[in-house]
């Protein structure tokens, strides 16, 4: 599953985000009040601090509380394996209508992949594409990599040679 997204690197960016705003609006109070007539310069960056941290502080806070519930739902299903809407809406007290929500958000950002969604339950995608495995050839004497030259694969390190049946 190397194509998802891990929630929690989102929620961590988030909380930094609402941090640094919320200190912006506490720190652009004193500052209009210290630099009023004095330093219009840092007075008008104390106003611009309060603007954003007033107006963006419960934005980015409601943001934050949307992505951790998102990943409860997703924990619910990964970790306590449950997968129909009514069993997970029972688990976290939540309605069937938001927890069908906050799947389908999970699987369109990628935090909840390998399942396959009816818009009621979940279930297990056995139909996954198969990972391409690369098979390295290894030297039996020293371990290095080997390189094929001329259908007999040889070792740049030891330059030891091998028929193919050897390595195979």
């Amino acid at each position: 599953m190397k194509n998802k997204v891990n929630i929690n690197n989102e929620i961590k960016k988030t909380f930094t985000i609402a941090l640094v705003i919320s200190i912006l609006f506490v720190v652009g109070i004193p500052m209009i009040a210290l630099f009023a007539g004095k330093n219009w310069v840092l007075m008008s960056i104390g106003i611009v601090f309060v603007v954003v941290g007033f107006y963006g502080s419960p934005l980015i806070w409601v943001s934050f509380a949307g992505k951790r519930r998102t990943r409860r739902v997703i924990e619910a299903i990964e970790n306590e394996n449950l997968y129909s809407n009514a069993e997970i809406a029972s688990q976290l007290s939540m309605r069937e209508k938001e927890v069908q929500s906050e799947i389908y958000k999970s699987i369109n950002k990628k935090y909840l992949v390998g399942y396959l969604y009816d818009g009621k339950e979940l279930t297990i995608n056995e139909k996954q594409r198969q990972e391409k495995k690369l098979h390295i050839k290894k030297c039996k004497n020293c371990g290095g990599k080997l390189e094929e030259h001329d259908g007999k694969w040889v070792c740049p390190y030891c330059d030891m040679t091998f028929s193919k049946d050897e390595i195979s």
